[in-house]
């Protein structure tokens, strides 16, 4: 009996010992560092990170959050060798391999960032992801032929992408396929109509083909996706003085207006853009009645 009570004691103590040893899992203090990232607290976020590593040094993750860490500190090297040790970790953990690359990038290392690009490729062959950043670094490489392949693979696995349709345009544009530069920025715009840099390029395209009106309206149009509306108005006004008949520039003038409280000025263009038959700005005259023949 006594020799049994002596076992039941060891085995109790044993278990108490385990869960005084016990604490939060890696994956938990990898989810504390991450929330930390979000909120900017580089300093809590190394914290949980390195606590993750030494809970559990195999975990992929927790090597990945405390290169994130440096990564954001602008430390390119610190966060280097802790992305690397993600890789080493699990070296099918893809999420590595692009953080690899992107700080490749940031060292201009493009050869070996297009190694671990590809290497994520491999391992994720259905991501958009992989291709896209792939198409970024030929481009830089200078090799627009591969970037252009790249771009179009990436959107034949995402056809939602609409930064791998902007890319695609810019690449368009530095071989002077115009038509095609236009049609993708067209197509990432109906994706995100709110994507300034695309109405930028798109102002280029319409340089380059000698549309000015359309030049000046789409760089108003990138201003109002920044809700500088007086910049969107100023281009806007270019618009119509390079062609006092384009409706489209009126009737955007008109909301420019509206946007900075200048309410007679914006009817005004409202009614010029509804005399030259543009159907929106005539409904909204309609609505308030107002004539404006």
């Amino acid at each position: 009996m006594n020799r049994l009570f002596a076992l039941f004691l060891l085995a109790a103590a044993t278990v108490f010992t385990a869960c005084q040893k016990s604490g939060p899992s890696s994956e938990e203090l990898v989810f504390r560092s991450q929330l930390y990232l979000d909120l900017n607290g580089l300093d809590k976020a190394e914290k949980f990170a390195r606590e993750a590593v030494a809970s559990n040094a195999s975990d992929p993750q927790a090597w990945q959050a405390l290169g994130t860490v440096w990564a954001r500190r602008n430390n390119a090297d610190s966060a280097l060798a802790f992305y690397k040790k993600a890789a080493e970790a699990d070296p099918k953990f893809v999420e590595a391999q692009y953080a690899l690359s992107n700080v490749y990038i940031a060292k201009n290392d493009l050869p070996k960032a297009l190694e671990a690009i590809r290497k994520a490729i491999e391992l994720k062959p259905d991501s958009t992801t992989g291709y896209n950043n792939e198409g970024v670094i030929l481009t830089q490489q200078g090799n627009l032929t591969g970037a252009t392949a790249s771009f179009q693979k990436a959107i034949e696995k995402d056809p939602k992408n609409a930064q791998a349709q902007y890319n695609l345009g810019n690449v368009f544009l530095k071989l002077n396929k115009i038509g095609d530069a236009e049609t993708a920025f067209k197509a990432a715009l109906k994706l995100n109509s709110n994507f300034t840099e695309c109405y930028m390029e798109l102002a280029t395209v319409e340089e380059r083909k000698g549309n000015m009106a359309e030049a000046h309206n789409n760089r108003g149009l990138a201003a109002l996706t920044t809700s500088n509306f007086a910049l969107a108005a100023q281009n806007f006004e270019s618009s119509v003085k390079a062609n006092a008949n384009y409706a489209v520039g009126h009737n955007n003038l008109a909301h420019a207006y509206l946007k900075q409280n200048m309410r007679d000025k914006a009817i005004e263009e409202f009614k010029v853009a509804a005399r030259l038959g543009y159907p929106d700005a005539q409904r909204l005259l309609g609505q308030e009645g107002i004539s404006w023949k």
